[in-house]
């Protein structure tokens, strides 16, 4: 590691991985200053072993296939002595770096040598098995009523069409219990007949409104109506008198 001595005038110190490099065994345990000019100096930190695991393999197909393989180096800084970095881990997967970052340590990398990545990649040739996934065509045409017949028709079908289907309706979502579906039909009728839930809030256009042409002098009517209960009108608009309401419209007539 590298560190810099008032990089500028809001740090004390920064820090920059420069390399990665076999333990000799000759290293010792703790930090090494390899090199101090007062400005620039650069640290050895012994100790850091890497082992595969088959359960990491993602993350190291990740790092094969990102066009740069690389070494991943974590370090945080103390808050008691921000003039050294604690080392965290060194790794080679990708997923694992990713997961150090988002607990906010620092994470560096630099490139893996090609005899490394070659041992990298027969490892994850052998015990890599990547993740099989189905397209599951979308309901999103269908109503919900709909929805739930088709999943209960899927889970109660005997072999056949429902077996050749199966995977399929796994991959999707499972269908509801049949006490939620009742909660749910119950919940359902609730909205639909109960005055409270249909109250309108003077935004939405009621059915009657639908076909009314806005020229008529209903329509001004109610337009100024509820500008008027919104607070929209001018003042000199207030006073203003209301057009006549038209002629009633004919029994079964829009």
């Amino acid at each position: 590691m590298e560190r810099i001595a008032e990089p500028n005038a809001w740090e004390a110190w920064k820090f920059r991985l420069v390399d990665v490099v076999p333990d000799e065994g000759v290293f010792g345990g703790a930090p090494r200053r390899l090199v101090d000019d007062g400005k620039v100096s650069r640290w050895l930190f012994p100790g850091f072993g890497v082992e595969l695991f088959p359960d990491e393999c993602k993350g190291y197909y990740l790092n094969l296939t990102s066009g740069r393989p690389s070494w991943f180096v974590s370090w945080v800084i103390d808050g008691d002595d921000e003039s050294m970095p604690t080392m965290t881990g060194v790794s080679v997967s990708y997923v694992e770096a990713d997961r150090r970052m988002a607990s906010e340590e620092h994470v560096e990398t630099v490139a893996l040598a090609p005899e490394l990545c070659e041992w990298l990649r027969l490892f994850t040739n052998e015990h890599y098995q990547p993740e099989t996934r189905r397209k599951v065509r979308a309901m999103s045409f269908l109503s919900p009523q709909e929805r739930e017949r088709h999943l209960a028709g899927l889970a109660s079908a005997p072999g056949g069409a429902a077996g050749a289907r199966a995977p399929e309706a796994a991959a999707g979502p499972a269908p509801e219990p049949a006490g939620e579906q009742a909660r749910n039909a119950a919940l359902r009728e609730m909205f639909h007949s109960d005055p409270h839930f249909r109250r309108s809030d003077g935004l939405d256009v009621a059915d009657d409104e639908v076909h009314e042409i806005e020229g008529t002098p209903v329509g001004r009517q109610r337009k100024i109506l509820k500008a008027r209960s919104l607070g929209l009108l001018d003042d000199e608009l207030v006073d203003q008198e209301l057009p006549p309401p038209g002629p009633p419209a004919p029994p079964g007539a829009r």
